[in-house]
């Protein structure tokens, strides 16, 4: 289990690896990551990760685009809809980035 916590919320919750980031969201929205198409396509959810970004899955063509439009470097900031946890790591940190 991978400690998962949401900033500027605060939010904190434990997942398994496996876990599709989107679907946390959805189960806790006290996480308060915002959303818009959830298909790689409008930035809304992007995220930058501050701690933990090797328990996350590759960015694929579709996400490195659009962080591309926001000048944004997949090694920092990815797209929440897209992210999945592959490999537990002790804690995970989100910090939404304003659009």
């Amino acid at each position: 289990m991978t400690l998962v916590r949401f900033e500027p919320s605060g939010y904190e919750v434990q997942v398994p690896v496996g876990t599709r980031i989107v679907d946390v969201t959805d189960d806790h929205p006290k996480a308060a990551v915002p959303y818009s198409c959830r298909s790689a396509n409008c930035g809304t959810c992007r995220v930058e990760v501050t701690e933990g970004i090797s328990g996350l899955s590759e960015a694929d063509d579709e996400e490195l685009g659009v962080l591309d439009v926001f000048g944004d470097e997949p090694t920092s900031v990815r797209l929440c809809c897209q992210i999945k946890l592959v490999n537990d790591v002790p804690k995970l940190t989100l910090r939404v980035v304003e659009p």
